[in-house]
């Protein structure tokens, strides 16, 4: 069920707050910043996996035990690659549209016109109050 225009509206709020109070909090949260495997990583990934295998059961068909050793860090270091994604640092990550106070220090008047409105939304609705 999608949200209805005031809902958008108040988490687009919500979301701007919680980068003007925590920007790195936020950006943890943010799906764009996950670092993607890509299909050659995985694929090279892969082969020396496989390879570090054959190389470890030729191992134990000749009495090699430094090909064994080498077979599984072969096979040790396929597996990683193919698992992890690579690290890559941009330089300048998007930094999102902060509030009128212009910082996350800063913050407390903008913080407080925010948490009164939504208070006051609350208020309106009738809060918490089992009597109403």
């Amino acid at each position: 069920m999608p949200l209805s225009e005031h809902e958008q509206k108040m988490l687009d709020e919500m979301e701007r707050q919680l980068f003007a109070d925590d920007p790195k909090l936020a950006r943890t949260f943010q799906a764009s910043t996950r670092p993607r495997r890509s299909r050659q990583r995985v694929t090279l990934g892969l082969i020396g996996a496989v390879l570090g295998l054959g190389l470890l059961v030729v191992a134990v068909l000749w009495p090699a035990v430094w090909l064994g050793v080498l077979g599984f860090l072969a096979m040790l270091a396929g597996t990683i690659t193919a698992v992890t994604a690579p690290k890559h640092e941009t330089g300048a990550q998007e930094q999102p549209e902060r509030g009128r106070s212009g910082g996350p220090h800063g913050a407390s008047k903008g913080r407080g016109d925010f948490m009164r409105r939504m208070e006051e939304r609350w208020e309106k609705r009738g809060g918490d109050d089992p009597r109403r």
